[in-house]
């Protein structure tokens, strides 16, 4: 394998890091949250520079630039969190900048490292120091990572409770991304005590190009999952229903939202959420949610989903697909698309609505 080959797609990498991160930069202005991301490309791009001072050997014709305080191993996945915790549910809640401090600490560090004579530069390049830290960094970065799956569950769960549909909103993107980085992490690791081949690491710097470029669209289309639970136009501030509350209390709030779920037909809304119950009913959105979770034992989500099976049901005992598309069908009962039509019909019933329809003609 080519060492120049794996030199351009190291610097390629660097480069559409920087110029994505710069733009995410950019347009930060109108959504702020993108700030942190362009942050997280910029210096997840800046962490392989140093490969590229070894590939092109400038570090030998400029032995000054040795420990360049360029190693962000402690502080991207961190920026990273921030990210998310802005775009999710629960961004209205504290951001937790405190993860950040052991990235500036180790960026301090470097950096003071980076003054010293170049003798002293050389003597601990060559020790255990640097790759202490290094081991350190991934350990850390991989802490993160399961703190943001962590914290994307709970977001997950969240928005099932708040929305009747999650389409766009589970974040499943970051998902995709934090398992791809565990699985990089966890590899840079193995590298230290293992030998890869050379076109293991090709394969390695082409999937970063594609990741990359992959997480700066989707973080321009991304759009923040603003709370349902706390709109302005919410008739109560405060929720006032209680987990050790007594059933009869529970009873008749469950009573009122399936009636007025049912005669209203609310559920046909396809962006229906948690808030416009609460509006409808003067209650929190909260103690919507914690009935329907105590009562059922579902999620906001799951209880409409039901109530547009069954309406989707109550349509396929008819001729109804004379008349309309199965796609047509899934928006008339409220779902935003066909394919999760199939998928809540298929766990409510057994089987697909095509399959059903047949099934009663049959018989």
């Amino acid at each position: 394998m080519d060492d120049n080959i794996i030199a351009l797609v190291h610097s390629l990498g660097v480069f559409q890091g920087l110029i994505l991160g710069v733009i995410l930069l950019f347009i930060s202005k109108k959504n702020k949250s993108t700030f942190f991301l362009g942050l997280f490309l910029i210096g997840f791009a800046i962490e392989f520079s140093p490969i590229i001072l070894e590939d092109f050997k400038i570090l030998e014709d400029h032995p000054g630039l040795l420990l360049l305080p360029i190693s962000f191993s402690w502080i991207i996945f961190p920026i990273f969190f921030l990210y998310v915790q802005k775009i999710s549910i629960f961004a209205h809640e504290r951001v937790t900048y405190r993860i950040l401090y052991p990235g500036v600490i180790s960026i301090l560090f470097l950096f003071l490292l980076f003054l010293l004579p170049e003798t002293t530069k050389e003597y601990l390049r060559g020790s255990y120091l640097f790759e202490i830290l290094f081991v350190l960094g991934l350990m850390y970065s991989l802490y993160i990572i399961v703190r943001i799956n962590k914290y994307l569950n709970n977001h997950t769960k969240e928005v099932k409770n708040q929305f009747a549909t999650d389409k766009n909103r589970q974040l499943q993107w970051t998902r995709f991304f934090i398992a791809f980085c565990f699985v990089l992490v966890s590899v840079h690791i193995g590298t230290l005590f293992i030998e890869v081949a050379p076109i293991f690491e090709l394969l390695i710097s082409c999937a970063n190009l594609i990741l990359v470029f992959s997480i700066a669209i989707s973080g321009i289309i991304q759009y923040n999952v603003i709370s349902a639970a706390h709109r302005a136009d919410l008739p109560v501030k405060e929720p006032s229903f209680k987990r050790e509350d007594p059933k009869e209390k529970v009873l008749e709030l469950i009573n009122r939202i399936d009636y007025y779920v049912m005669d209203s037909a609310v559920y046909t809304k396809q962006d229906l959420t948690i808030a416009d119950i609460s509006i409808a009913l003067e209650v929190h959105p909260r103690d919507v949610s914690m009935a329907i979770n105590k009562h059922y034992n579902k999620n906001f989500n799951t209880y409409i989903n039901e109530f547009r099976v069954k309406r989707a049901q109550e349509l396929l005992n008819t001729d109804i697909l004379s008349s309309l598309s199965i796609e047509g069908l899934s928006r008339e009962v409220g779902f935003h698309s066909k394919a999760s039509f199939y998928t809540a019909f298929k766990k409510a019933t057994g089987t697909t609505p095509m399959n059903y329809h047949t099934e009663i003609l049959e018989n």
